[in-house]
């Protein structure tokens, strides 16, 4: 039975699974890097334009509980693979490039389909991974999501000067439409499981699921630090344009920034966890990075010299971004495979309203100090709470489903 469940069969349905979770990032993305150009095209507001983004995170808060509740019901290769239908179908809608109505739409399906996939990471690592294996399989998945962020911020820039919109969306709905047909043909569920997850599901209720998970307070931590981290990472993503002009840096200089920092994150998911599982602890992870936010954060923001903003952005998105398969691999054994689902599905709701806060928390902060690099003292303080939160959780690693460990 262990050899079923600990084939290698796992790492193709990892690789179908994080081809769909870096299609779904970069279609959030595509337009970000262009917005003069779509406002040009369409013909749009600023308002319209941050609308084809800002619903992404609206829809994550919405559906991560009920997701997480179809998660552990229906299984992970179900969610995910409604997902996937959802996104093709929404591509297609997009190729009406010509209509901000139409690429709306499309985003409204993409952003629908978003936590169907992004969410299911840790249900995969604890169905098809074994415990040696889960955090390094969590970091793949986190990573995926950064891969696709950086290739959208690239990507679409440098294409959009040689073709058109419409050829732009074709482009992007083939390879979409082939990621899906990957994922169906390819992932399914462990089978070593089938039997188990029928049995469960058959007696899974998401209410009394959720009250248990809202009962438990080291998922009540987690999700603490979960929704400082999303709020830290959108942010400062969101903003540090405006935070790093008034050091002298140009636009394109803060681009790329934010490209490091998000490059440095992409090289910490699969670092941190790895470590994590060699010294076999999670719980000094989280300490150190939300001491390390503190040490580079503010330097960042307080530097003139390019070189060494790009330094600290490295380190910050390295030692900051990559606790999440951290805090993910910590969800599973707090809750056991079992929960994984619901409990994953809190996390992002947490995660998402983070989000949200702290960003509109940042501009009233920048609008009505005229400077919005006092946003950083509320990034700062958030920090302090999260280092709190992070003393407060008990280690987690070895735990037996369920039960309390000790420090």
């Amino acid at each position: 039975m262990e050899q079923v469940r600990y084939s290698s069969y796992r790492w193709l349905v990892l690789v179908v699974f994080m081809f769909q979770v870096v299609l779904t990032q970069f279609l959030w993305l595509n337009f970000a890097p262009i917005q003069p150009t779509i406002e040009r095209l369409l013909n749009i507001s600023d308002f319209q334009f941050v609308l084809l983004l800002s619903v992404f995170n609206i829809f994550n808060l919405l559906l991560s509980l009920p997701v997480g509740a179809i998660l552990d019901s229906k299984g992970f290769r179900f969610t995910v693979g409604l997902g996937s239908i959802i996104m093709a179908l929404a591509v297609l809608i997009r190729l009406k490039s010509n209509s901000y109505s139409w690429i709306l739409a499309g985003q409204l399906g993409v952003a629908v389909a978003q936590p169907f996939i992004v969410n299911s990471g840790a249900k995969l690592a604890s169905t098809w991974f074994n415990k040696n294996e889960e955090a390094l399989a969590n970091g793949f998945a986190s990573m995926a999501m950064f891969i696709g962020m950086i290739a959208a911020l690239i990507i679409t820039p440098i294409i959009i000067q040689y073709t058109s919109l419409f050829h732009i969306m074709a482009l992007y709905a083939g390879v979409t439409l082939v990621g899906s047909t990957m994922f169906l043909v390819c992932a399914r569920d462990n089978p070593s499981l089938l039997t188990t997850l029928k049995s469960e599901g058959q007696g899974y209720h998401p209410v009394q699921a959720y009250k248990q998970l809202l009962k438990r307070k080291d998922m009540l931590l987690l999700a603490s630090i979960m929704f400082i981290g999303v709020g830290f990472f959108n942010g400062i993503t969101n903003w540090l344009d405006k935070l790093l002009g008034p050091q002298g840096f140009s636009e394109q200089q803060s681009g790329v920034i934010v490209g490091l920092l998000i490059a440095g994150g992409i090289a910490g998911a699969i670092v941190m966890p790895l470590l994590s599982d060699l010294i076999k602890r999670r719980k000094p992870f989280l300490i150190i990075g939300t001491i390390s936010a503190g040490i580079f954060l503010y330097p960042l923001i307080r530097t003139k010299d390019y070189a060494t903003a790009i330094i600290l952005a490295v380190i910050l998105g390295f030692m900051v971004i990559s606790l999440l398969p951290i805090l993910f691999q910590m969800v599973i054994e707090v809750v056991g495979e079992r929960l994984t689902g619901s409990a994953t599905g809190m996390m992002w709701v947490f995660g998402a309203t983070g989000a949200i806060i702290t960003i509109y928390g940042m501009e009233v902060i920048g609008e009505s100090t005229a400077d919005y690099r006092n946003g950083i003292w509320l990034l700062m303080g958030m920090f302090v709470v999260a280092f709190l939160f992070s003393l407060a959780l008990p280690e987690t690693y070895g735990r037996t489903t369920g039960r309390p460990s000790g420090n």
